[in-house]
C-alpha cells in the first residue's frame, strides 16, 4: 500500500466505520425514499469502500465544505426510470445497454438522484451539521479522496455510488473525533458528578419509641415516674422523612448502636 505524505496523521481508515455505524439508519432512509418515489422496496445490501479514485461521468455538487459527487451505473438507472414511468422492464444485455447513448430523460433522472440521494446520505449525523449541496457542472475535479459504493437488494443489478474529497474526508473524521471527545467528556462528567454526589453529607436517625398520652396525662408527671414502653424487635431508620432499614439496639459497653442492618423494602415484600 503506497504510503502519501498527504495523508499522515489522517486516519481514513475510519471513514468506514462512520458509515457501518449508520448503516440501519441508511437503510430506513433510502427504503422509505424508493418507496415513496418509485414505490419500489428495496434494502441496503452492503456498502464498500475504496480511496483514490479517478471517476470523470458522474454528477458533481459543491457544499460549504468542498466537492462531492454522485455516481450511478447505467443500469440501476435505466431500472429505477422504468418504475419512476411504470414501463415495462426491458431485457436489454449490457453491450447494447453501452451503445445506446444516454437520453434526455435519463439525464433529468439521474441529476434528480444525484441531489435526493447525496443529501439522504450526507446529513447531519455524519457531518455533525446540516450541508446545502448544489450541481457544480463547472467544476473539474476528477480524483476523489473516497468513494462508497451502496448495493442495493431490490434491483438485481447496478450500484450507486458517494464520491467525497479530501475536505469531506477531513470533516468526517473531525466529526467523528468530536463526537468522541464529547462521548470522553460526558462520562468523565458523569464520573465527577457521581463523586460529588457520594461525598454529600447525610444524617442516619431513628425514632425509639412512642407514647400516645394526653395533656392531662403529660401534666401529672413527676419526677421519678416510671412510662412503661414497648420495644419492637427492630427499629426503622430513616434519611430526612425516607425510611430505608430497619436496625437491631445493641448494647457494648454502656453505649447503644446499630446493628444488622436489613433492607426495608425486602422485608416489606415479603411480609
Amino acid at each position: 500500500m503506497k504510503l502519501e505524505i498527504s495523508k499522515l496523521g489522517r486516519p481514513y481508515h475510519k471513514v468506514p466505520k462512520i458509515f457501518q455505524d449508520n448503516f440501519d439508519l441508511l437503510d430506513a432512509k433510502l427504503n422509505a425514499y424508493f418507496l415513496k418515489k418509485f414505490r419500489v422496496n428495496i434494502v441496503l445490501e452492503r456498502i464498500d469502500y475504496e480511496t483514490d479514485v479517478q471517476l470523470k461521468q458522474c454528477q458533481i455538487l459543491a457544499s460549504e465544505i468542498g466537492n462531492l459527487a454522485f455516481y450511478i451505473d447505467r443500469i440501476l438507472l435505466l431500472n429505477v426510470l422504468h418504475d419512476y414511468y411504470g414501463l415495462a422492464k426491458d431485457n436489454k444485455g449490457n453491450v447494447s445497454i453501452k451503445e445506446t447513448p444516454i437520453s434526455r430523460t435519463e439525464e433529468r433522472l439521474r441529476n434528480k438522484l444525484a441531489i435526493e440521494l447525496v443529501a439522504l446520505i450526507v446529513s447531519d449525523q455524519l457531518f455533525g451539521e446540516d450541508v446545502t449541496l448544489k450541481p457544480d457542472p463547472a467544476a473539474l475535479v476528477t480524483h476523489w479522496a473516497y468513494r462508497i459504493d451502496f448495493s442495493l437488494a431490490g434491483y438485481d443489478e447496478g450500484l450507486f455510488s458517494l464520491l467525497l474529497d479530501a475536505a469531506h474526508v477531513d470533516r468526517l473524521l473531525a466529526t467523528l473525533r468530536r463526537q468522541n471527545e464529547n462521548s470522553t467528556r460526558l462520562k468523565e462528567d458523569e464520573s465527577s458528578t457521581r463523586a460529588t454526589f457520594m461525598t454529600l453529607p447525610v444524617q442516619l436517625t431513628s425514632r425509639l419509641a412512642s407514647l400516645p398520652m394526653t395533656v392531662a396525662d403529660l401534666y401529672r408527671l413527676k419526677t421519678g415516674d416510671i412510662l412503661p414502653i414497648a420495644m419492637p424487635d427492630n427499629f426503622p431508620l430513616y434519611v430526612g422523612k425516607q425510611p430505608l432499614f430497619n436496625a437491631v439496639i445493641s448494647e457494648d459497653r454502656g453505649k447503644l448502636f446499630f446493628s444488622e442492618f436489613s433492607d426495608r423494602s425486602s422485608e416489606t415484600k415479603h411480609e
